[in-house]
């Protein structure tokens, strides 16, 4: 009986333990094909290929873009937007070495329009919503807007977004840093 509890408990976790790593497969299959919405803005100058570092140079792919995924993988998220525009997401690893590209997508895609009636945008002031609008961070700004305006800090520069000190990357060589306190934007860096 003990020998048979045994091989029941290892078969067990086995089985979940292969479920845990077939999550992002599963995951790839749920998100290709469906609908999303960018939850903050990311910037490109060829849209096949966008750094995951989202440096802040070129156009602007506004937050609220209706998106369709194409491929969500260990290389990047490859999607097509309404006009049928198609980009590349490139994850580079190294400038989140504590992000997954899971994590990665989850912080920049949503099934809800973040821009909606009731969205997160509306939470924002006027003010914070035309600086969203222009992907600008200025003093007073929330943390929360801050990501929607110019997305996330890569987390080799930022570990946590519980610092009060957020670095971007413009450029390969050229940072910004925003400084908080209180939870609103006190210098917006150069």
């Amino acid at each position: 009986m003990v020998k048979k509890q045994k091989v029941v408990s290892i078969t067990l976790f086995i089985a979940i333990s292969l479920l845990f790593c077939l999550s992002p497969a599963l995951a790839a299959r749920d998100a290709a094909g469906k609908t999303f919405y960018t939850t903050a803005n990311i910037w490109y100058e060829n849209p096949g290929k966008i750094y995951s570092t989202n440096y802040h140079k070129g156009a602007i792919l506004p937050v609220g873009t209706k998106v369709t995924i194409k491929k969500v993988g260990s290389r990047g998220i490859s999607f097509v937007d309404n006009n049928g525009l198609d980009y590349r997401i490139v994850y580079v690893k190294r400038h989140h070495p504590n992000v997954s590209v899971w994590d990665y997508f989850d912080q920049y895609f949503s099934e809800k329009d973040p821009v909606r009636r009731g969205g997160p945008y509306k939470k924002f002031s006027k003010t914070e919503q035309d600086n969203i609008k222009k992907g600008i961070i200025e003093a007073g700004m929330s943390k929360d807007a801050v990501l929607m305006s110019y997305g996330y800090p890569p987390s080799v520069k930022t570990p946590s977004l519980k610092s009060n000190n957020w670095v971007y990357m413009k450029s390969r060589f050229v940072t910004k840093s925003v400084m908080f306190k209180d939870n609103k934007v006190f210098d917006a860096g150069r």
